[in-house]
C-alpha cells in the first residue's frame, strides 16, 4: 500500500493525500459533510476515505454526503467495491449521498456504484453542477464557498 498523510487545514478541513489522489473533507454544518475528490484512487487510502466519516455517523446519523469528483480520473475495481459494500452498510445513517462529476466515465462507476449498494435513490449522480449546487444549499446555506465558480 503507498503511503498518504492525513492533515487538517487551517480552516478545519481534513485533506487525505497521496502522490496521486487527495480526499478534502469539509464539514459546512453538523451532519453535513463535502468531498472533494481530485486524482485517481488506485486504494493506496485503505478504509481511510470511508473511516473518516465514521465520527460523522456516530454523532449525526442521518447524514448528507456531497463528492464532487470533477478532477478525478479513475478509481480501480477494489475501491469501487469498498465504496459499494460501505454505502450498502451504512445505508440507515445516510439521509442522502449526492455526487457530482463532469466525466462520463466517472458518472458511469457512481451509477455502478450505486446500484450494487442496492440503496435505490439514496444516491444521485449529476453530470450538471447546479442541481447538485442547489442541493447542498439546502442541507447548508452558507455552503456556498464550497462551490466552483
Amino acid at each position: 500500500m503507498v503511503a498518504f498523510k492525513r492533515a487538517t487545514m487551517e480552516d478545519g478541513a481534513v485533506r487525505l493525500a497521496s502522490e496521486r489522489c487527495s480526499f478534502t473533507y469539509q464539514r459546512p454544518r453538523p451532519g453535513v459533510v463535502f468531498i472533494r475528490i481530485v486524482g485517481n484512487d488506485k486504494g493506496e487510502f485503505g478504509t481511510a476515505p470511508m473511516d473518516e466519516l465514521r465520527e460523522d455517523i456516530s454523532r449525526y446519523a442521518p447524514i448528507e454526503l456531497f463528492f464532487e469528483m470533477d478532477e478525478v480520473t479513475g478509481a480501480n475495481l477494489p475501491v469501487q467495491e469498498a465504496w459499494t459494500e460501505w454505502f450498502s452498510a451504512n445505508r440507515p445513517a445516510l439521509k442522502s449521498v449526492s455526487i457530482l462529476t463532469h466525466s462520463k466515465y466517472m458518472h458511469f462507476t457512481a451509477e455502478v456504484v450505486k446500484f450494487f449498494s442496492r440503496t435505490g435513490e439514496l444516491i444521485r449522480v449529476y453530470l450538471d453542477p447546479a442541481p447538485f449546487e442547489e442541493a447542498l444549499l439546502r442541507a447548508a446555506p452558507d455552503a456556498s464557498r464550497f462551490i466552483r465558480k
